[in-house]
């Protein structure tokens, strides 16, 4: 009897406990869904100025809103114009780090301070800066407008390069949010409902992406040409079965069952250097590591690698 009410407090004691960790790392309403903070943007028309100073991109490798940048910087052979810093996650104290100091900072958050811009929840990555006279400009932290920013900025690279094209915004928004957080609503959920309701919106809305896919005529979403919704969708996808299936509990259908989806993930990974903003072995040792919330034991599962999934479904 004793050992009973000993297991029923400790539960107890857990639940409360996870709850106050999950308040850390994804905030929610009050009926339990995930709601990812604002991020800081700036107010103009998508083109940025680099005459008087240096551009920095500023990225995680395990982060899908980071690769969204990477892939345009990427696509658009940007790295004469913009320079990409890398960080890595400090996961015992749950926040960026640089692997080498930049204009003296350790940590993103000192940056942010010194930049004197309110953290509205931490201090998060991408990051798109500008140094001009060792000032900091914080341009933006949201990928959104990122890769707008990115997509407007000439670049001088000899090699031939993609357009990225503008498209509905209805779309824009029904993949960010239904898609990229979708995946998170589920993972981070707190309740039963409110992980139904994520895991409904997630694989309707990749049933419409699915239907549009099949009336397209030309390799991408909108045809023959990239778009930002390509951009968007693509950072989730490429993580499905090593992380979101299995730690996010996106478990409704495979993914495999959506083959228009498939036939584009091959495509877009095939993109010359796309394959150089995925970095595997770091999202499964961040996620599996890091989300202490959604996996105590830290027990990252043998999985099958990037290249073998895409060569399987090719």
């Amino acid at each position: 009897m004793q050992n009973k009410y000993l297991v029923k407090a400790s539960k107890k004691f857990w639940f409360w406990f996870w709850k106050q960790l999950m308040n850390g790392f994804a905030p929610s309403d009050i009926q339990g869904n995930y709601k990812r903070p604002e991020g800081i943007t700036i107010n103009n028309e998508y083109e940025i100025n680099n005459e008087n100073g240096q551009i920095f991109l500023l990225v995680g490798n395990s982060c899908p809103w980071c690769q969204r940048t990477l892939l345009v910087h990427k696509i658009k052979q940007l790295s004469k114009e913009v320079k990409v810093v890398f960080l890595k996650a400090d996961v015992e104290h749950c926040e960026w780090i640089f692997n080498k100091r930049i204009k003296g900072y350790a940590r993103l958050s000192d940056l942010y301070k010194k930049a004197n811009k309110k953290i509205i929840f931490r201090a998060t990555l991408p990051l798109l800066i500008s140094f001009v006279k060792d000032e900091i400009n914080i341009l933006s932290n949201e990928s959104s407008q990122i890769i707008r920013l990115l997509n407007s900025i000439q670049s001088t690279s000899k090699e031939k390069t993609l357009r990225i094209k503008d498209c509905d915004q209805d779309l824009l928004d029904l993949i960010h949010n239904n898609i990229n957080d979708g995946v998170y609503r589920c993972g981070f959920a707190r309740n039963q409902s409110s992980y139904e309701k994520a895991s409904k919106n997630l694989f309707a809305a990749l049933n419409e992406i699915e239907d549009i896919m099949s009336r397209s005529k030309g390799d991408w979403i909108f045809g023959e040409e990239l778009t930002y919704a390509d951009i968007y969708l693509f950072p989730t996808l490429i993580r499905w079965e090593l992380i979101y299936s299995k730690l996010f509990k996106c478990t409704e259908k495979e993914l495999s069952f959506f083959e228009k989806i498939i036939e584009w993930r091959i495509k877009f990974f095939k993109i010359s250097n796309v394959d150089k903003t995925c970095y595997e072995n770091e999202w499964k040792n961040d996620y599996y590591k890091a989300l202490f919330p959604l996996n105590p034991n830290q027990v990252i599962p043998v999985l099958p690698s990037l290249k073998e999934i895409i060569r399987l479904e090719s």
